[in-house]
């Protein structure tokens, strides 16, 4: 969704386009430099909504942070026990990686926590021969 749409409803706790943008730049540099979990991404959204919003309206803003991240070369997945390589990313495009989570996460009945449906990671691009 284009960030035009959320502009004159700052009322309603979106976010202006300038917090939005600033958020998105401290996550996506997590990204790059550790897995990042919904822990996280949920207290970005109490950060750009401030106090007081239900889950409900809470857990609306994660789609659009959720895909910004992935336009942003973040990649979801999960971990796992293979310590040569410790993330597995899902491999499916924006639509359907936003469209999965959200649907976990209705799932949930709560907000989720890091470890709940995924983790995002920048990947490594592959060593040059």
């Amino acid at each position: 969704m284009p960030a035009s749409a959320f502009r004159g409803t700052e009322r309603m706790g979106t976010p202006t386009d300038e917090a939005y943008s600033e958020e998105l730049s401290y996550l996506a540099a997590y990204a790059h430099d550790d897995w990042l979990g919904f822990s996280v991404l949920v207290g970005s959204v109490g950060t750009l909504l401030g106090k007081g919003h239900t889950a409900r309206e809470q857990t609306r803003l994660l789609p659009r942070i959720v895909g910004d991240l992935l336009a942003r070369g973040a990649a979801a997945g999960d971990l796992t026990d293979d310590l040569d390589q410790p993330f597995e990313a899902w491999g499916t495009g924006t639509v359907e990686t936003v469209s999965r989570i959200a649907g976990a996460i209705d799932g949930l009945g709560r907000l989720p926590e890091s470890g709940d449906v995924c983790w995002f990671t920048v990947p490594n691009p592959p060593p040059r021969p």
